[in-house]
């Protein structure tokens, strides 16, 4: 295997800054988007919640569709420039009328913009991430590609969440904010890449499939879908955690004031200990680099179970490790992934790169439902009130959904892991 690297600091630098307006608009989706239409809108918690509900699972299907459209596209500029071309104007155009929708916006407005927002941020995304796979053919430089996407991510969820303190004002001033921020760095971020990131190079001219083949390559390769399910069920644990933490820190720690803080802690130490997952992958492997943050998760998801109310610092340390944890959950998968597309490619004459990433992201998409559709109706028979006076049985409940199955799915996939080694060979 070829072991140069292809990029150097800038280079990683260009290639990555993309990534800050997506996670910007990410993060706005996620938290303050459902809210905002939800009450300053009007609409209501239901029909919203049900219509990014169902994005999310649309999200599943069109995924993969534009994963195997791009590996089959054929163009001077190659297979992925064109999808981002279109993406980068599309994704500008429904993000500013999704996050600055105009005072008569109903029900009917909010399905259509965010259907486009779905669809343009997949045709820019996908095609995108699917280049980070592909460009280096040094294994432990992919670890280095994927940790310069996970600190812009970083950084655009800092970015998002720090608009609306800093303004003060209205949710839907500062969501014009975070619209107009992102629309300028979406630009910029398109002519960083285009000026200074080397374009991957393809050996041989790939061999066409049709959407069947693709399907049943993708059910035929073991390693992915070793991959696949280790991910599948590390990101149904990180989702549980993620999804209940700001009602752990009100309810638990009674210190809602401290969600914000906590979740900038947890964004720091996702960039903070990227080189220490790296320089551990160099030294073992990336595989065993991912079960030692797995297993140090699960550590301080115990300790969670301990905590209550006023364990201040200690919360704030249950936050960097959580954080840690995270960023390692993100880059070493997309890097083993990596190194599984390269190898396959090479002996199979094709690309894939863009489907098996695709596949990757519907399954994260996909466990984002467990807190809604799991945890939610649960913890709502059992009692449990927001800000309420829950007993024993009630937090025990919100405990099990917020540590104790994440530890237990966390388990299996550490024993997944270590049945055998993720590769192509």
């Amino acid at each position: 295997m070829q072991t140069s690297k292809v990029m150097t600091v800038w280079q990683l630098a260009a290639f990555g800054v993309l990534t800050t307006p997506l996670a910007m608009v990410g993060f706005a989706l996620v938290i303050y988007i459902p809210t905002y239409y939800a009450t300053t809108v009007g609409l209501g918690l239901s029909a919203v919640g049900a219509v990014f509900l169902a994005g999310r699972v649309f999200d599943v299907f069109t995924d993969p569709l534009v994963g195997h459209l791009s590996d089959q596209t054929r163009h001077r500029l190659g297979p992925r420039l064109p999808w981002m071309l279109i993406g980068v104007p599309g994704l500008a155009l429904s993000a500013w009328l999704l996050l600055a929708p105009p005072q008569d916006a109903g029900l009917l407005y909010l399905i259509g913009v965010s259907a486009a927002f779905f669809i343009f941020y997949t045709v820019l995304d996908v095609p995108y991430s699917s280049i980070g796979l592909e460009i280096s053919p040094n294994t432990h430089e992919r670890s280095y590609i994927a940790s310069s996407k996970a600190i812009f991510q970083v950084v655009g969820a800092i970015l998002a969440s720090l608009i609306p303190v800093v303004l003060a004002s209205q949710m839907g001033i500062s969501l014009s904010m975070i619209a107009s921020v992102a629309i300028g760095l979406l630009a910029l971020g398109l002519v960083a890449f285009l000026m200074f990131v080397p374009r991957p190079k393809q050996a041989v001219a790939p061999t066409r499939m049709g959407l069947r083949d693709s399907w049943q390559d993708i059910k035929g390769n073991a390693a992915l879908r070793y991959l696949v399910i280790a991910f599948f069920i590390v990101q149904g644990a990180n989702a549980l955690t993620a999804g209940l933490t700001v009602l752990y820190i009100s309810n638990v720690i009674a210190a809602p004031s401290l969600v914000g803080q906590f979740f900038l802690i947890v964004f720091v130490s996702t960039a903070v200990f990227l080189p220490l997952w790296v320089w551990i992958s160099k030294k073992s492997s990336k595989q065993i680099a991912w079960i030692c943050s797995i297993l140090l998760c699960c550590c301080a998801l115990f300790g969670a179970f301990w905590l209550g109310q006023g364990d201040v610092a200690l919360l704030l340390g249950f936050g960097v490790v959580l954080g840690a944890a995270f960023g390692c959950d993100a880059v070493m998968p997309t890097s083993m992934l990596a190194d599984l597309v390269t190898s396959r490619d090479k002996a199979q004459e094709t690309r894939r790169g863009a489907t098996y990433l695709a596949i990757k992201n519907a399954v994260s998409k996909l466990t984002f439902v467990l807190p809604m559709g799991l945890a939610f109706p649960v913890l709502d028979l059992a009692g449990f009130q927001d800000g309420g006076s829950n007993g024993t049985a009630q937090i025990t409940t919100f405990l099990i959904f917020f540590a104790g199955l994440p530890i237990a799915l966390r388990l299996c996939a550490v024993f997944l892991l270590s049945m055998k080694p993720i590769s192509a060979e």
